[in-house]
């Protein structure tokens, strides 16, 4: 609890006066702990004594999560010649961070229900982190899974949001909010729930014991940056531009959200995105729109 306490602290002076400390604190509780075939998955994974087949047989403990696994490795991006039959040929193939993703998206998707403002959420969330791998493997190509999970995260306090009864209805209400008067997300939110859905995410993320760099990137990704000048700055601004050009995409976007072409351009420059790709922010609309097009499909079972 210590460290929710401390997000909490760092976030303090940007939500509304009518969101108590306990009230933010509870809705991020709600969400129950991980998984017990989740935990395990992941607890492999970063467990350097651990090997595949372990990881393997933890996977295929749930029938989901293995249907998942199969599902993305036969997808485009991990094209095999003669097929993969078997779950420990499926991780060998992806790889640890492409697997936390899998894990980690389908537990996202259950979060939700099957209605059209739970696939909004879904698609831009696929999309942000399908867009900042694309970006990342042109400028930055090492942190392109990890930037790619940063990206599937960041909207984990929407998907928070819709998953609580009382927040899902407010939800409602900071659409509506977006469509009447132009305003970001986390603005409507901080108007309409009190506080906004990158607090949420990091609390609930912290709260599943995530590392503290992805707590940290979700609490602040939507901050205005001026400056990269060490790794966590540039997997935040890659993230940031991914969520733009998501929105700029039309891909999960609200009526009435703004498109800021201005800041996409501004990041882009800042990391040398149009110089590398020798394209305009058009040519990355573009590019974003087919990205998302060709793989996201594989990533919402």
């Amino acid at each position: 609890m210590t460290e929710t306490f401390c997000f909490h602290e760092e976030y303090a002076g940007r939500f509304a006066k009518v969101a108590s400390r306990e009230a933010i604190l509870q809705c991020a509780e709600q969400i129950a702990p991980l998984p017990q075939a989740t935990l395990k998955v992941l607890e492999l994974l970063d467990d350097p004594e651990s090997d595949a087949c372990r990881v393997a047989d933890a996977i295929s403990t749930d029938a989901g999560l293995t249907a998942a696994i199969l599902k993305l490795v036969h997808s485009p991006a991990y094209a095999q010649t003669g097929g993969v039959l078997t779950i420990l040929d499926a991780i060998t193939i992806i790889g640890a961070n492409p697997l936390r993703a899998v894990v980690l998206s389908k537990l996202m998707v259950g979060l939700l229900k099957r209605e059209a403002i739970d696939q909004m959420v879904l698609d831009h969330a696929l999309a942000t982190g399908l867009i900042a791998r694309q970006l990342a493997e042109i400028i930055a190509r090492p942190m392109a899974e990890e930037v790619f999970l940063l990206g599937l995260l960041h909207s984990l306090g929407q998907f928070v949001f819709l998953a609580n009864p009382q927040t899902r209805l407010a939800f409602g209400e900071v659409l509506r909010r977006i469509q009447e008067t132009g305003v970001d997300y986390v603005t409507a939110e901080l108007e309409e729930i009190g506080f906004s859905h990158n607090l949420i995410g990091a609390l609930v993320a912290n709260r599943w014991n995530f590392p503290r760099e992805i707590c940290q990137t979700l609490l602040c990704y939507p901050e205005p940056i001026e400056t990269i000048s060490t790794p966590p700055e540039q997997k935040r601004a890659i993230v940031q531009l991914a969520e733009l050009l998501a929105h700029a995409s039309f891909i999960g976007h609200p009526p009435g959200y703004p498109v800021d072409l201005e800041r996409v351009q501004s990041l882009a420059s800042l990391l040398g995105v149009t110089s590398q790709m020798n394209r305009g922010v058009i040519d990355l609309i573009v590019a974003a729109r087919n990205k998302f097009q060709a793989e996201a499909r594989y990533w919402s079972a």
